[in-house]
């Protein structure tokens, strides 16, 4: 049976507004949905307003309505689906989000594997917690859907650019309302995979500078200035409502003539997109990036395999702690004693940790079945769960589950 092709789609979401990219095998490159035929408006607000005959309206559409009383009006919807109580916006989250999912028909006839990447402002608990529920309610596969930070996209969309753009330090300018935040990447430089790492800093533009495009020239310099210390960049992204205008002279001076500069809106829905599709199309791809929700260490298991000793990994570096990790299943041999190998990021030798199997079932060797997973609880803590899987219809599973903790 042919393979179902995939339809890798970016999603950039906050608490204003959505924006949403395509991109499959048969197409050139990737696209940003415009909301408006022949317009370049991809900014869809996060807002939903039902009648009470269950008829939906979506973004623009939705806020032409806010004030009307036959119907109810849901804005912020991401914002206030972080909390898990809120269910009615958790409910429309799920059907705005399904709404923007209807544009694929814009580019696909058939109806192809959907691979969903989410990016928000920060990925925290309450984040893996919504978008955990707003997964299943789409009914994506956990192996296709991926949730990241706008940094992250932003490292993804980076790395997919001319070489030349990432040749040392890259950064980025958000500037929405009276917030200008940076992200600065770096990356190793060695190693077959190179690792890529980012600093953020924030600041606070005060209010009486942001109508006058004078006094904001000069406190972006400044803030340039100081994001530019000590510091070699080769490539400058500029992002956001906050740097519409011709207001930008003693900015675009202190950035440099030596840097290429970027400014766009679509660069964490297309960031996103990449991201996705490199879950599946590793090949030329020689980047991770990290960051405290990804898993700092890989662990595996020692096991034999006939007779020879062989490893069975667990979890990878780099993986999002939150991610699906593998179940794995293997017969007991006698030795009630588990090795793990923990390997971490710049340490060349692996730690070895053992672990003892108590009060396993009273049966002949070759006829326990267990099973073993490693269940992320955070970036540098894995909980390792082992449990008695009964052996097919000679004996059922005692129930017995064994659990330790250990350090990436």
């Amino acid at each position: 049976m042919a393979q179902k092709k995939k339809l890798f789609t970016g999603i950039d979401l906050n608490q204003e507004r959505a924006m949403i990219t395509f991109f499959h095998e048969d197409m050139k490159e990737m696209e940003t949905v415009s909301t408006v035929p022949e317009e370049e408006r991809c900014q869809i607000p996060t807002a939903v307003f039902c009648t009470g005959q269950g008829n939906y309206f979506y973004g623009d559409e939705a806020i032409k309505r806010e004030n009307r009383t036959d119907g109810t009006f849901f804005s912020q919807l991401y914002i206030r689906s972080l909390d898990p109580e809120n269910v009615a916006y958790r409910n429309m989250l799920v059907q705005f989000l399904r709404r923007l999912l209807q544009f694929k028909g814009q580019y696909v006839k058939e109806a192809p594997a959907l691979c969903l990447s989410i990016a928000i402002p920060a990925v925290t608990d309450e984040a893996v917690g919504l978008f955990s529920y707003v997964r299943k309610e789409l009914d994506v596969p956990e192996q296709n859907f991926r949730l990241m930070d706008y940094t992250e996209s932003f490292f993804a969309y980076v790395y997919h650019q001319e070489s030349s753009v990432c040749l040392h330090d890259v950064a980025l300018f958000d500037f929405h309302a009276d917030r200008i935040t940076a992200s600065i990447l770096h990356s190793d430089g060695y190693g077959s995979v190179k690792r890529v790492t980012s600093v953020q800093k924030e600041w606070t533009v005060p209010e009486y500078l942001l109508a006058h495009g004078d006094g904001k020239d000069e406190f972006f310099a400044n803030v340039v200035r100081e994001t530019f210390t000590k510091r070699i960049l080769s490539g400058v992204f500029l992002i956001g409502d906050g740097f519409d205008g011709d207001w930008m002279r003693e900015s675009l001076r202190v950035i440099g003539p030596n840097k290429r500069v970027f400014k766009g809106k679509n660069i964490y829905t297309m960031g996103a997109c990449y991201a996705g599709y490199r879950s599946f199309v590793t090949e030329g791809w020689n980047y991770y990036y990290d960051s405290p929700y990804k898993l700092q260490g890989e662990l595996s298991l020692k096991i034999m395999k006939g007779t020879e000793p062989c490893f069975l990994r667990l979890t990878r570096l780099g993986e999002n702690w939150f991610a699906p990790t593998e179940a794995y299943y293997f017969l007991y041999e006698g030795d009630s004693t588990l090795e793990t190998w923990i390997r971490v990021r710049q340490r060349m030798s692996a730690r070895i940790e053992r672990f003892t199997l108590d009060y396993l079932p009273d049966r002949a060797p070759n006829s326990i079945r267990l099973g073993v997973q490693a269940l992320p609880t955070g970036g540098s803590e894995v909980v390792l769960r082992v449990w008695d899987d009964g052996f097919g219809e000679l004996y059922e599973s005692t129930g017995k589950v064994w659990e330790f903790r250990l350090s990436l």
